[in-house]
């Protein structure tokens, strides 16, 4: 089990105080959002608004679990784990996505239930004022949102990122409903319903995709895998560097690297350059955590 550099540790505290601060106001935006649209839905008859005030009620359930997740995640190795627990960040994740599957499951069916039954109200104007409300809340909480996921690189807070962007897809497709509902074609109102419900499970799917990915141990983008080659070959004493792998584990990310030194070089001065290659690495903006370095005589001037 491998202690973590000092720096690394204060990196994953700063990680955990800004992914909480912004989780936590997600959390209480989709408690008010929550009250607001069930209000609108039931005083101003709107079964897309009703609707709409579900999906907010289930992401506070969503982001009470990306809260869990973040606080997981940023637990020391122990005996057990000894990677530490940053794929809790990743399953986090998942379920937020489950979550939303099941979101818009419900959506769907009770779009179908108002149709058969024939039970169409005509919307009032409550219910035009609060989808407006919530599209222009969860299009600042989406931005900021996704703004803190990507610099601390948290799959669960992306993931709650886009759990608000449905917030915006849900409120705006409630919104055209209950327009065009008023408008004297109330059928519209549940139509929506099924419109939001296709928004939902496409952003559910590609949050799955992704998170299944990370489980898989998918290699990282080609830029980062260059970045990580840039900064070992920078490294005094590397010769070479030829191959890097990568695992992600929540956010926090792992490396595996081989390079090559001078043949000639004692097992001392090998090591003490695999050091510097870890230091370096630990140390960028790569939230790498830990690092295996591999050190090989250069190619051509092995001792036989």
């Amino acid at each position: 089990m491998t202690e973590l550099d000092p720096h690394v540790k204060e990196k994953r505290r700063s990680y955990l105080f800004d992914g909480e601060i912004c989780t936590k106001i997600g959390l209480w935006v989709n408690v008010l959002l929550t009250i607001v649209k069930l209000s609108a839905g039931i005083f101003g008859h709107s079964k897309a608004m009703l609707a709409d005030s579900l999906n907010s009620a289930l992401d506070v359930l969503a982001t009470g679990i990306v809260l869990i997740g973040l606080r997981i995640s940023m637990k020391p190795a122990d005996d057990k784990h000894p990677y530490g627990h940053g794929n809790a960040d990743t399953i986090a994740s998942f379920l937020v996505a489950l979550i939303l599957l099941l979101t818009g499951l419900y959506i769907g069916y009770s779009a179908i239930h108002i149709l058969i039954h024939g039970h169409i109200a005509k919307p009032g104007r409550v219910a035009l004022y609060a989808a407006i409300f919530s599209i222009v809340v969860k299009e600042i909480l989406f931005h900021y949102t996704m703004k803190v996921g990507r610099q601390l690189n948290s799959q669960a807070i992306i993931a709650n990122a886009w759990d608000h962007r449905t917030d915006v897809y849900s409120s705006s497709a409630a919104l055209v409903g209950i327009f065009v509902a008023r408008s004297g074609m109330p059928i519209f109102d549940p139509i929506a319903g099924f419109v939001i419900t296709a928004m939902i499970f496409w952003i559910a799917f590609r949050l799955i995709h992704s998170s299944v990915d990370i489980i898989m141990d998918e290699s990282p983008d080609a830029k980062t895998l260059q970045g990580i080659a840039k900064i070992v070959a920078g490294v005094d004493g590397v010769v070479n560097v030829h191959e890097v792998r990568v695992h992600q584990r929540g956010p926090d990310r792992t490396a595996d690297v081989k390079i090559e030194v001078d043949g000639e070089n004692t097992v001392n001065e090998g090591h003490a350059i695999a050091a510097e290659v870890k230091i370096a690495l630990t140390e960028s903006d790569l939230r790498i955590v830990d690092a295996m370095v591999h050190v090989n005589p250069e190619i051509g001037r092995a001792h036989v």
